[in-house]
């Protein structure tokens, strides 16, 4: 998905509802993370196999869980503590790229929230029986990048939707045939679209901070002020779950901004979903420097980015083994 058309979504999102939690219930196609601070990544209905693994990660620099949601967990702590975790002073859109998806968590998506549905696979906008009446109470507005087809449907309340239209401008959908709403898996038909305008600043070279990766280590993120940083131990091994992939991007940096051992650097390996793969080190010091790993197309939402430093050092205290210091990844083309 182009990053000039997540850039363009989230600016319209900020501006039509003021400051925003994001909840993505579509990992592993996070197509937010970097973007978007407040994000909190879930699954919905992944394979066990692919639950087992992410229950390794932690999110938001190593701060929360990834959440895995299922129509059968409804009493689970997790669907408890899910909304929770954001500041609920804020408004909320949940994310998913198919209504298979939101039929879990459909009764968390109220009447003070919305739904962005992401077009993508060949069911992203077909109705389950179930949630016929769900969408009933609820507005759809087509979503569409200038340069592109449409790629979202933002599903609102229908009370919002008034709102919305004094707001944007939005301009009447192409109304959709009566046989093809009359089918068995009916397609959604939008009401309203909106072009989303590009801005200005969209970024050109999309950086994940240490606060907002998602990983596997033993530590959280820390910060001082909006900088942040992350230390990895006390495992050898580093796991960074990468999302948000710009269509241009063939290559990662990864920012390393303090090591206590400087072999960690000459001896560092790299791997790409478990296979090992060369890159270049770009020295700042004896102790920090860039590392550049080029990418090999195609690449998905669910990469993984291994470091493996070969010496852990304790910490002043003792309490820690550390070994990279990281500040950022950024994509680049």
């Amino acid at each position: 998905m182009p990053a000039s058309a997540l850039a363009a979504l989230f600016a319209t999102l900020r501006s039509a509802l003021g400051r925003i939690a994001v909840i993505d219930m579509s990992l592993p196609a996070g197509r937010s993370a970097g973007i978007d601070r407040e994000v909190v990544f879930g699954s919905c209905g992944r394979p066990a196999p692919e639950q087992t693994f992410l229950g390794r990660f932690r999110q938001s620099g190593g701060h929360r869980d990834v959440y895995a949601l299922a129509a059968a967990d409804r009493d689970s702590p997790a669907r408890a503590n899910l909304l929770d975790t954001v500041d609920r002073s804020r408004k909320v859109v949940f994310f998913a790229d198919s209504m298979d998806q939101v039929e879990p968590i459909a009764d968390l998506v109220d009447d003070g929230r919305s739904l962005v549905l992401c077009l993508g696979g060949h069911r992203s906008a077909v109705v389950p029986p179930a949630l016929a009446s769900w969408l009933k109470q609820r507005r759809v507005i087509a979503l569409t990048p200038a340069d592109a087809a449409p790629v979202f449907l933002w599903i609102v309340p229908a009370a919002a939707y008034d709102v919305l239209c004094r707001q944007l401008p939005l301009a009447p959908a192409s109304p959709t045939p009566a046989k093809r709403l009359a089918a068995a898996d009916r397609t959604i038909a939008p009401h309203a679209t909106l072009v989303l305008a590009v801005p200005a600043d969209a970024p050109s070279q999309p950086v994940l901070v240490a606060g907002a990766l998602i990983h596997d280590g033993g530590y959280r993120s820390e910060s001082e002020g909006d900088y942040s940083w992350l230390w990895t131990g006390p495992s050898k091994h580093f796991r960074v779950l990468l999302t948000g992939f710009p269509a241009t991007a063939t290559k990662l940096n990864v920012s390393i901004i303090k090591t206590e051992d400087p072999r960690n650097l000459s001896g560092l390996r790299v791997l790409i979903d478990g296979r090992h793969v060369g890159h270049r080190f770009s020295p700042w010091s004896d102790v920090s420097g860039k590392v550049t790993v080029d990418l090999a197309a195609p690449v998905t939402d669910m990469t993984v980015l291994s470091l493996v430093c070969p010496h852990m050092v304790p910490d002043g205290s003792g309490h820690r083994h550390l070994g990279l210091c990281i500040d950022r990844i950024e994509f680049a083309a």
